[in-house]
């Protein structure tokens, strides 16, 4: 039986005339094409258990399986909940043509990561918003750029979020391209995170994928309830992440 913290979301489907169906753990979209699994504890969860779930699901009906987990759920469910907002077109949407990039200090930068982001805050070197009648609805971290051997440059897109709700068309673009040409590299990399996408939204910007990187394992602070690094394989993970690479024209 579904655990009770996920009361909301059924709560803000049926709100919203969402057509679904639940198998099991499974809420499975007519007219979508992912499906959410409702990861009930922390008890024997495994990524090969996961990594099947996913493949049968993919196979069977066609859908991408996006994982819901408890600690994050009671942690952060608005911010689940404008994720699976975006994946359902009920975001209100923005144009990035209408925005104004500005540079954000770090204060303001970790409170909108905090309040938008499933992942603890990464501020990096320098960090550019999107803003609309000075509110910020969009915000990018960057890495200080390296040097290679040949001479060439690169930097690292820490970390990309919108405002709960909200989706910006071209918004990601824009705020790349602003850092390239304010600050002029060859390439620039990110990890894009398999809990929630294959990594579409980001090819259409023109990062390609080079490596696929192995999941996370935590262990969950009862005091905090935050995630926390573990070196060895534990029940609560992610499913890994996708090394993707633009190349600067």
């Amino acid at each position: 039986m579904v655990r009770q913290i996920y009361t909301d979301l059924f709560s803000f489907l049926d709100e919203n005339n969402i057509d679904y169906q639940l198998e099991q753990q499974i809420i499975r979209f007519n007219d979508f094409d992912f499906s959410l699994y409702l990861v009930l504890d922390s008890n024997d969860n495994t990524v090969t258990e996961f990594e099947k779930l996913r493949q049968t699901e993919q196979n069977k009906n066609n859908r991408f399986l996006i994982f819901i987990w408890f600690d994050l759920w009671e942690l952060k469910p608005q911010i689940i909940l404008s994720k699976i907002k975006h994946l359902l077109s009920l975001s209100i949407k923005k144009h990035a043509r209408k925005t104004k990039v500005k540079p954000v200090n770090k204060i303001e930068s970790i409170q909108f990561y905090t309040q938008n982001h499933l992942n603890q805050p990464l501020l990096g070197y320098k960090r550019f918003g999107l803003y609309i009648n000075n509110e910020l609805i969009a915000l990018a971290s960057f890495a200080k750029k390296r040097k290679f051997r040949d001479d060439t440059y690169s930097s690292e897109l820490l970390q990309f979020s919108t405002l709960n709700g909200i989706h910006i068309n071209g918004g990601l673009s824009k705020l790349v391209k602003h850092f390239y040409l304010t600050y002029p590299v060859s390439t620039i990399m990110t990890y894009i995170d398999l809990d929630w996408t294959a990594g579409n939204k980001f090819k259409t910007v023109g990062f390609l994928p080079v490596e696929i990187k192995s999941p996370i394992y935590f262990t969950l602070n009862n005091q905090t309830k935050l995630r926390e690094l573990n070196h060895k394989p534990s029940s609560i993970f992610n499913m890994g992440s996708i090394k993707s690479i633009l190349i600067i024209d």
